[in-house]
């Protein structure tokens, strides 16, 4: 039946529903579940609400789906699987979390960040049309960073499958489940096509079901979907933004954390020192042009009786201007010096803090040796 604006009207009656909720902007669940293979048990605490433990459903893999070092209860969880979850939430914490990122975020508009939208995304079939090689990577704090002919992209877990999951991890670590919101709220803009999809499922970036096959391109779809419409309020900030220029982050934790590098893509200081003084090298050159330029003009304009008083300002810049690249250079080469003894501080002060950690025991004692600096 019609409305008289000539809308359809709905039937008195009837009643609808809706699979996540796009007024508030909060992710509330899945719409297509693809995995089942994982359960949450409420464990009772005296004093306290139930709490929440993720289970293992199926016997003969008691472990997070796609993860076998992670092991899981199976059955009925019993307080004694407590530890078993604070190995869980370590692992999810280390996997999806990007304090680091989220607090150089804030600086990056001042050296012109890309546009602070998280639709700043391009489907992965057209990063080759911007040169780029999709290099897979599971450590949360390089995905959807570009550098130059590469761009990091972390797959999407086959735990994010189950709804179990979802249901665990809001109550479980609130900041895990707004990181997990926003990761998957970038998959949608970054496959909107089922070009998109089977490239994706080439580079591994898609988790099989637990058939062992790829969902197809509608089931993924259909799973995605509740992600679309997930405000900024509910994901932590590093999911605010879309694609994000490594160049740049380098730049930014140099100049506001004392970082040498957000990330070192040349972890050797001769490919690092190189990389830098490429820029330098080439505003000397242009320094060498100005200055044979000044002395070829000083040369041309000079007569008998010396420079007429019309060049008195040229001559007194062109006096003036070799003093300051003569400083110049001395800062950059003082500066250079400076900074190669503080990386070899820092190498030394490293490898002394490794060797004490391990002398008492700790068993992550050089874990971020390896050209990450966080």
């Amino acid at each position: 039946m019609a409305s008289p604006n000539g809308a359809a009207s709905i039937p008195a009656g009837t009643t609808t529903t809706l699979t996540h909720n796009t007024a508030s902007g909060a992710f509330t669940g899945l719409r297509n579940e693809l995995s089942g293979l994982l359960q949450v048990h409420p464990v009772p605490i005296a004093g306290q609400p139930p709490r929440k433990l993720l289970v293992a459903g199926d016997l003969n893999k008691p472990y997070l789906p796609g993860q076998p070092r992670i092991r899981l209860p199976t059955g009925a969880a019993a307080a004694a699987a407590i530890q078993t979850q604070e190995d869980l939430l370590a692992y999810l914490r280390k996997s999806h979390l990007t304090a680091e990122l989220d607090g150089i975020l804030p600086f990056m508009k001042y050296i012109f960040v890309q546009t602070p939208s998280h639709r700043h995304i391009m489907p992965l079939h057209h990063q080759k049309a911007h040169g780029r090689e999709v290099v897979v990577n599971e450590h949360p704090g390089l995905h959807l960073l570009w550098y130059y002919e590469r761009i990091f992209i972390k797959p999407i877990p086959a735990y994010f499958y189950t709804r179990a999951f979802w249901d665990f991890v809001e109550q479980a670590d609130a900041q895990v489940h707004r990181a997990a919101v926003g990761f998957l709220r970038g998959y949608y803009y970054l496959i909107q096509y089922e070009i998109d999809y089977t490239e994706a499922c080439d580079k591994k970036l898609i988790p099989k079901k637990p058939d062992g096959q790829h969902p197809s391109y509608e089931e993924f779809c259909d799973f995605i979907a509740p992600f679309k419409d997930v405000s900024d309020a509910h994901v932590c900030r590093r999911f605010h933004y879309g694609e994000l220029r490594l160049s740049r982050l380098n730049k930014t934790a140099m100049l506001f954390r004392g970082n040498l590098a957000y990330f070192h893509i040349y972890p050797q200081w001769g490919s690092y020192l190189s990389h830098i003084l490429a820029p330098i090298i080439t505003i000397f050159v242009v320094i060498s042009v100005v200055l044979n330029s000044m002395q070829v003009t000083l040369q041309a304009v000079a007569g008998p009786d010396g420079v007429d008083h019309r060049w008195d300002a040229f001559v007194t810049v062109a006096s003036y201007f070799p003093v300051a690249v003569v400083c110049l250079i001395a800062a950059v080469i003082s500066t250079a010096i400076f900074g190669i003894l503080i990386m070899g501080a820092k190498d030394l002060v490293w490898a002394k803090t490794v060797r004490h950690r391990k002398k008492r025991g700790d068993p992550n004692a050089g874990e971020k040796s390896h050209g990450t600096i966080w």
